[in-house]
């Protein structure tokens, strides 16, 4: 399409795949360079931690790090480990120590470490932040808080609980055989649904239950019809319209919940948007419970509509789910409290006081920071990260506080994605790749490899 000479351009492009290999692991290689560079001209790191286990049966450890990046604050891939035996923190550790002498970094420099809370990472003994604390004792060790709100999600009351596990049955009934799955797609196909499957629930998965809850409400209709025709066991069940309100009641909880989770995931997410977002949840369990011993149910609109949603027993079931959901969050997320911290979000607020554990130093540099006014004009116009930063030399002690605070994983949202690629990447036709960390590297970075400098160093086969 581009003729003879762009033609014969591409053709000296060596494509073969062990040539392709070697590209990949060059990038790599420097990426690496890069990172480990940056990380020793920012000296602090925070890191996030989980592992999982691949198709080929092999465990493997990720990791992402958070450093000062010239003027903004940077998260990156790290690393990606196979675990020869065992996944325990005493393994985890020395994995990750060896990693850290390899790239000169010494973990008296590591500010925090996000783990997804499985005893091998927190375990008092022999876990891997206890390895840690024991070189460094001033490292920040937090829990991740998707993981955490996911055991608050399941924490459900013994009717509410098996409500749910009757519609898991259920929806197994449907798709154990791709006959029913087919006749249902028709009966769904002849009513007018919007949707012709339903979803099957999988406990791993943060937002199954949400998604297959308000799935199986949506063709509730359409499931009476085939659950009678087919003569189950569900069929006396599912003409209960009790039991209907109370799948709309769990749809319309989990969807909030769904919410929740789905903020706090993404990038850039530090403890105190995380726990802001948590505490908002908090006060409006709080509201909820409130309005629903009132007898209003405004805020599950799918309950509202549900003939039986609104009687004095369904307001009872509602309630005391709520004041569980309520134990609970104060139970998983008691110690995270950042008030004392609203001088990081915003230095001129009013509220932003100098605290009592703040030092002397950094409360005569937090009140002198109030009172400049053109830092107060660029701190409305830049993110809080490069601002913290652009302080730095004229404050460095609260600046280099606030940035150790903002330099914290919330989440292991990034090692969750990393598992995507992982899946993408190492597939069954592939199970037996050995460069999956190079592979996942050139994938994941956020920072790109010196194309010019690599180029420079190769020779091009023209003769070929």
């Amino acid at each position: 399409m581009l003729g003879p000479d762009a033609a014969r351009e591409i053709n000296k492009v060596p494509l073969s795949d062990s040539t392709i290999a070697r590209r990949i692991d060059d990038i790599s290689e420097d990426i690496e360079t890069v990172v480990f560079e940056k990380m020793h001209i920012s000296r602090k790191f925070a890191l996030q931690l989980d592992e999982t286990t691949d198709l080929s049966g092999n465990c493997q450890l990720l990791a992402n790090v958070r450093f000062v990046d010239g003027e903004a604050i940077r998260e990156n891939f790290l690393f990606c480990k196979a675990l020869p035996e065992k996944s325990t923190g005493e393994e985890i550790f020395r994995v990750t120590s060896e990693y850290l002498d390899k790239g000169g970094l010494a973990w008296e420099n590591c500010t925090g470490v996000c783990t997804d809370g499985a005893a091998a990472m927190v375990g008092r003994s022999k876990g891997f932040v206890s390895r840690v604390k024991e070189i460094n004792p001033n490292v920040i060790v937090t829990h991740c808080f998707l993981h955490r709100e996911a055991l608050v999600a399941k924490t459900l009351p013994v009717d509410l609980g098996t409500v749910l596990d009757d519609v898991v049955r259920l929806v197994n009934f449907v798709k154990m055989r791709p006959l029913k799955c087919r006749l249902f797609a028709s009966l769904c196909e002849e009513m007018g649904a919007e949707h012709k499957v339903l979803l099957l629930h999988t406990e791993v998965r943060w937002l199954s239950r949400g998604k297959v809850l308000a799935c199986v409400y949506e063709l509730r209709e359409e499931l009476k019809v085939f659950l009678t025709h087919e003569r189950s066991d569900f069929s006396k069940l599912i003409e209960s319209d009790e039991w209907w309100a109370k799948v709309a009641y769990l749809a319309d909880i989990f969807h909030q919940l769904n919410e929740l989770n789905t903020r706090m995931q993404g990038r850039n997410e530090n403890l105190l948007t995380s726990t802001d977002k948590m505490n908002g949840f908090r006060v409006k369990v709080q509201l909820w419970k409130q309005h629903v011993n009132c007898g209003n149910l405004e805020m599950f609109p799918l309950t509202e509509k549900c003939h039986h949603g609104n009687t004095a027993a369904m307001r009872k079931v509602i309630g005391t789910h709520l004041k569980t959901l309520e134990e609970k969050l104060s139970f998983y997320f008691s110690a995270d409290s950042t008030e004392c911290l609203d001088w990081v979000r915003d230095p001129y607020s009013s509220a932003s006081l100098p605290g009592k554990d703040m030092t002397l130093q950094e409360q005569e540099e937090l009140i002198t920071l109030k009172q400049d006014r053109g830092l107060k004009l660029s701190f409305a116009d830049l993110p809080l990260d490069r601002f913290w930063i652009s302080v730095a030399k004229e404050f460095p002690i609260l600046a280099n506080k606030a940035i150790m605070i903002l330099l914290q994983f919330s989440t292991t949202y990034l090692c969750e994605l990393s598992f995507s690629s992982l899946i993408a990447i190492k597939t069954k036709n592939r199970e037996r790749l050995r460069a999956l960390e190079q592979e996942l590297r050139v994938c994941l970075s956020t920072i790109p490899a010196r194309l010019s400098i690599l180029c420079s160093s190769k020779q091009a086969q023209v003769s070929h």
